[in-house]
């Protein structure tokens, strides 16, 4: 049974009102482990009217608020202009020692289960592959397997269930995305439990080849990725790590399954993209569930629109979570008064697109 149980000092109540500038720390219970979230109110959040909310994920030896400081550097200042409550989870981790290296802390999202080794098209890995530490809760992880096996669908359940209580947000615009293995989580929770969500972004992350998938509710897609990225490739190419993700085009036709529009591609633009090395196609542009696929030519596996010089992953921690996790580094302070338009085109989309559940 999922048991939550939201802490915080202070103690529960109601819906939060007050307004903080800074993010805050949460827990919460499920399938017997202790999970962290983090929690950003805008300054327009009175406890009075219903906001939007966006769930971000963290990538593969990412932490929740490494990956806000220094992959993203500052999504919150996106969701301070916008007014969307932004909610961090953090995956579960474990101490590594392989390699004969220092000891890490690997994190990771159990985004597709089961530790496959091959789906419906194939081996989703080379046979020479490069391994990497088997989370012990895994057992086995295969020639392929390199992420968390807990359940972090269920979690993730919880976790809407928990923001959508405590706080004053619109359960009908509540949208979930997250970065290379995040976006991977982002893309199974949207496909297994459409019905919790408005729409949903992947930012340099798909799950395997063979393993696309439709949710059942129609939801709009965003999708952004480098074209130089050789972590997590976008068009289907074997990856740097010997790993074979789904391409974007596969993604894209999987989303709006069974309907015409789905396969018939149309140029698209946005504000947040104008004069920029940007390129996008639109599917199902016509309808409430269109489904956008951008290109950053130049971009390799970092956050789009910013510079090659921070941590493309999230490798640290701010003082925030440091206590949970002190093994990290801490973090370089987030960039302030930027404009990277993958943030902005990030919730431009997520503005535009809400509607009832169904």
């Amino acid at each position: 049974m999922v048991l939550l149980a939201l802490l915080l000092a202070g103690g529960c109540g109601g819906k939060e009102s007050a307004w903080d500038p800074a993010m805050q720390r949460y827990t919460l219970q499920h399938d017997g482990l202790t999970r962290e979230f983090f929690v950003f109110l805008p300054s327009s959040y009175d406890g009075m009217k219903a906001h939007p909310v966006a769930i971000f994920m963290h990538g593969y030896g990412g932490t929740a608020t490494g990956t806000e400081a220094e992959v993203t550097q500052g999504l919150n200042q996106y969701a301070e202009e916008y007014g969307f409550v932004m909610v961090y989870p953090q995956g579960t981790w474990f101490m590594s020692r392989s390699g004969g290296e220092e000891p890490w802390e690997v994190t990771s999202w159990n985004h597709i289960s089961d530790g496959f080794d091959a789906g419906p098209e194939g081996p989703i890995c080379e046979p020479d592959a490069a391994r990497s530490p088997c989370p012990p809760e895994c057992g086995n992880c295969g020639q392929c397997g390199w992420t968390s096996c807990n359940d972090d669908v269920g979690f993730l359940r919880s976790l809407v269930a928990t923001v959508t209580t405590r706080w004053q947000v619109d359960a009908t615009r509540v949208h979930v995305t997250g970065f290379s293995n995040g976006a991977m989580m982002a893309q199974r929770i949207a496909c297994e439990a459409p019905e919790l969500f408005a729409a949903v972004a992947l930012v340099g992350g798909r799950l395997e080849r063979g393993f696309e998938c439709a949710p059942s509710k129609r939801l709009p897609l965003l999708q952004i990725n480098g074209g130089a990225d050789e972590t997590v490739p976008d068009d289907g190419r074997v990856s740097s790590y010997g790993q074979y993700f789904a391409s974007t085009t596969a993604v894209t036709r999987h989303w709006n399954e069974g309907l015409a529009c789905g396969v018939e591609l149309e140029a698209w633009t946005s504000p947040a993209i104008e004069g920029e090395n940007v390129q996008c196609t639109i599917a199902c542009g016509e309808t409430d569930h269109p489904a956008i696929d951008c290109l950053w030519p130049e971009g390799n596996h970092r956050w789009p629109g910013t510079a090659d010089f921070r941590g493309s992953n999230g490798y640290c921690v701010t003082a925030l979570q440091a206590a949970s996790m002190p093994d990290q580094l801490i973090c370089i302070e987030p960039e302030e008064n930027t404009d990277f338009w993958g943030s902005r085109v990030l919730f431009e989309f997520f503005s535009a697109h809400h509607g009832e559940k169904q």
